[in-house]
């Protein structure tokens, strides 16, 4: 972080409005102070966060895990949100183009596996255990076909 330390009052104001539905979803004064990253309950699931700075500006990015959805995005000091890619495991094919399936497959494999490896790298799921049905989901998308029985999808 700079060394002096920025207000992130609308850093914090844009986090609060986008999860005013979930109260128990408030960053911690002191982890917004100190630039520590952490985790929240977030209804049923698991809002994971880590600070940063890029081109001179500070920042939160988060993932939000929900069984009804994820959220992943940056807020920046001045409040400015950015949408970021989130761990999607569904595609769309047009079944009458051949070898549609496996290349649509195929994408959503790879931009799942880039998309996780680059949550792990940012240290967003080292302080709590990503939820079971988060590592599941992440383990049939990468694995599911090595797994016994074949296809994951069948």
């Amino acid at each position: 972080m700079t060394p002096e330390k920025r207000s992130l009052r609308a850093l914090e104001e844009t986090f609060d409005h986008r999860f005013h539905t979930f109260p128990e979803t408030r960053l911690p004064g002191e982890h917004v102070r100190e630039g520590r990253k952490g985790s929240l309950p977030y209804g049923s699931g698991r809002l994971y966060y880590v600070f940063g700075e890029e081109d001179g500006r500070e920042y939160l990015e988060f993932y939000a895990y929900h069984r009804l959805g994820d959220d992943h995005a940056k807020i920046y000091e001045d409040g400015e949100h950015v949408d970021l890619p989130e761990l999607c495991s569904m595609y769309g094919y047009d079944p009458k183009v051949p070898g549609d399936e496996e290349r649509k497959r195929a994408e959503m494999e790879r931009e799942y596996r880039e998309t996780l490896e680059d949550l792990i790298a940012k240290g967003l799921f080292d302080d709590e255990p990503v939820p079971n049905s988060l590592a599941v989901n992440s383990y049939l998308v990468l694995h599911g076909d090595d797994a016994e029985g074949g296809d994951a999808s069948n």
